[in-house]
């Protein structure tokens, strides 16, 4: 979501040309230098233009974080869209592989796009409340779609409660996995799977290996609560 007070978005390709390569030059030193040391000035002198051009379309480091986040989401939001297409092609995947591949491929969203790490890193940012929100919905609707494919009969209340708390706990392994290296950052990685494969089996009381899209027999498959005692049909 663009900041309040920031401006429009510019129309004719050169301005667009010169955004793009404004916000690449922040990418860039936001990542290498942390976006509490780095300036506007650092940013335009890697971008080879002046601050006055640079301040024509960012009014302040936090109308070019917004900006980065706002191309960051649109970005996920292409990865996301082709996961979901290529889930309908092939043999279904279990519930275990989905979860696994989706994990690996945000991953790999992020292996390629280091300077996501900025935004977890400045996740609680004033600036970024409405885009994180954002983010968190995008995310949200991807095991949305998950979890409708797998199971049904479960209220609507029931599962969005289990997708926020799935998109809470995935936020969190994400600021704690670029806390320290690479190899450190794969185990939290591995951990974030299985623990994700626990909860959902064990709060929808199906198998991992349950495919994915798989009819459901009676409705009622997950039907059971956490404490074994069916719930009685509605």
């Amino acid at each position: 979501m663009t900041a309040p007070g920031a401006p429009p978005r510019p129309i004719q390709a050169r301005s667009r040309a010169r955004v793009a390569s404004i916000l690449d030059a922040a990418d860039a030193v936001f990542f290498e230098m942390g976006y509490a040391r780095a300036t506007t000035n650092h940013v335009a002198a890697r971008a080879e233009t002046s601050i006055g051009a640079l301040y024509r379309f960012f009014p302040n480091k936090e109308a070019l974080l917004v900006a980065l986040a706002d191309r960051y989401r649109e970005r996920l939001v292409a990865v996301l869209g082709q996961l979901e297409s290529q889930r309908g092609l092939g043999p279904p995947l279990t519930l275990g592989d989905a979860i696994a591949h989706g994990i690996d491929t945000f991953n790999a969203f992020l292996a390629a796009h280091p300077g996501f790490g900025t935004l977890i890193e400045q996740r609680d940012h004033p600036a970024l409340r409405e885009g994180n929100r954002a983010h968190d919905e995008i995310m949200g609707a991807s095991f949305r779609a998950l979890y409708d494919a797998c199971i049904v009969g479960r209220p609507s209340i029931e599962r969005d409660a289990m997708v926020e708390v799935t998109v809470s706990v995935l936020g969190h392994l994400q600021m704690l996995s670029f806390s320290r290296d690479d190899a450190f950052r794969a185990r939290v990685v591995a951990e974030a799977k299985i623990l994700v494969v626990a909860y959902l089996t064990t709060r929808l009381g199906i198998p991992a290996s349950t495919p994915v899209g798989a009819s459901n027999p009676a409705g009622n498959v997950g039907s059971k609560g956490t404490s074994g005692r069916r719930r009685p049909r509605r």
